[in-house]
């Protein structure tokens, strides 16, 4: 049915390229210590991009059957679309494979509710005070994408994934901390309570507040606010700063802008993390890449188009879903260990911070470096531990000169944190604004 739809469109189109894609999946949540919501969703749907004298149209539907609409509407569209300068996919098997667990597409929401309640009561048991959130689920889905240039691929993939956090609210204060996790596989029960359990005893350190003055401090950024620090580099590899050039990176391909420690892999393969891959959103095979290799900058993260008008290769990282037009965008995101304990490193890090979570910072100017934002969750450490929660400060900060000459100590130790896979890191001279 497909051979014959694409031949036909192939009859009035120049070029063409259809995306399909079809997913299931089951969440429940828990609000305020309480069963919130059972979801189940069902999603489908069409989208076809269609070129017609140099101008590519493009259109979609959430019914995979109206093809024939859909490629009309997007051959309407053409006259007003974007010049097709660059060529869709062609024909490219993959020479990897991807995790899939079916099981994924089997939960059952009382199951999960008990999961939910397990949670619950294991951080109630360590904070009766708190209000618990909790959220659980996962599904399955699979995509193909067909071009005029011969290529047709496909793919299954499942996802699974949770967070659990714990809020208190008293007069003057605001506490809150979180933890998720996302991954290809069913997550044991197990490993959720013990993220919970995680949880529950940092947000006892947070209850207990420690003064600190404004100055400049040594940090200590566990991987959940690492990624905001490393968000200067995500934007300045991304293929469209690249085509627009308003990124730092566009003649630095070679050049050593980092401290040698410092190597970041966009690894689709890797088969722990959640983001993985055989082909992008375009259909082009994916690759695993480091970007900074021993602090140099080594490639950059494109679409067929940003590559194209950027005199590069495509690199496989096109990003899209049913409605939206392909983007740069990574996939998971793997930074190399160090050679350090995190002991340590608390040591080292003695009379400083130590920063879970910050917030904020997607309004910092990540094209020029700079990362700030208020810390939404920071300890004093004193005597290698954390003895409380800092209220009321904030940090700017520019990463790209902080990642070249502040580095103290990388940990051997990493997490998952969504689709990134990060250390701990230690990092000196840091201005901290307190109120």
């Amino acid at each position: 049915m497909v051979t014959t739809f694409t031949n036909k469109l192939g009859t009035v189109a120049d070029a063409f390229e259809m995306f399909e894609s079809d997913g299931k999946s089951l969440r429940v949540s828990f609000e305020n210590d309480r069963l919130n919501e059972i979801r189940q969703a069902q999603s489908s749907g069409i989208s076809i991009r269609a070129v017609k004298d140099g101008k590519i149209g493009f259109s979609y539907s959430s019914k995979p059957d109206e093809t024939d609409t859909v490629a009309q509407a997007a051959l309407r569209m053409a006259p007003y679309g974007k010049a097709y300068d660059y060529d869709f996919a062609s024909q490219a098997k993959s020479e990897h494979t991807r995790p899939f667990d079916p099981e994924c597409g089997k939960l059952n929401p009382d199951k999960l509710v008990t999961i939910c309640n397990h949670v619950k009561d294991t951080m109630k048991a360590i904070d009766a005070e708190a209000l618990v959130d909790i959220s659980i689920g996962g599904g399955i889905g699979k995509s193909r994408i067909v071009t005029s240039n011969e290529q047709d691929c496909s793919e299954e993939e499942s996802s699974f994934s949770y967070s659990v956090s714990l809020r208190l609210v008293e007069e003057g204060n605001f506490v809150q901390n979180y933890r998720f996790g996302v991954a290809n596989e069913v997550i044991p029960e197990e490993d959720i309570l013990a993220a919970a359990k995680e949880v529950a005893e940092e947000f006892q350190i947070a209850r207990k507040n420690a003064p600190l003055a404004k100055g400049t401090y040594p940090v200590l950024f566990a991987p959940s606010a690492l990624g905001d620090i490393l968000m200067p580099i995500n934007v300045g590899v991304n293929g469209s700063t690249i085509e627009k050039k308003t990124s730092r990176f566009v003649d630095a391909l070679g050049e050593q802008l980092f401290d040698e420690r410092l190597t970041l892999i966009d690894d689709p393969f890797h088969e722990s993390g959640p983001s993985g891959g055989l082909y992008d959103g375009e259909g082009v095979p994916t690759q695993k890449r480091a970007i900074i290799e021993k602090g140099v900058v080594n490639g950059f993260q494109h679409t067929l188009s940003t590559a194209k008008r950027c005199g590069h290769e495509p690199t496989g990282n096109a990003q899209r879903s049913v409605s939206s037009l392909p983007s740069p965008g990574g996939h998971n995101l793997v930074m190399a260990a160090g050679e350090d304990d995190l002991a340590e490193m608390m040591k080292k890090a003695e009379g400083g911070l130590y920063i879970s979570q910050m917030l904020g910072t997607f309004t910092s100017n990540f094209l020029a470096g700079q990362v700030s934002g208020n810390i939404s969750l920071g300890f004093v450490i004193k005597d290698s531990v954390r003895i409380g929660r800092v209220k009321n400060c904030a940090l700017n900060v520019n990463a790209f000169d902080l990642l070249k000459s502040n580095i103290v100590a990388i940990s051997k130790k990493r997490e998952w944190v969504g689709s990134r896979y990060l250390p701990w890191l230690l990092v000196e001279g840091v201005p901290i604004s307190a109120r």
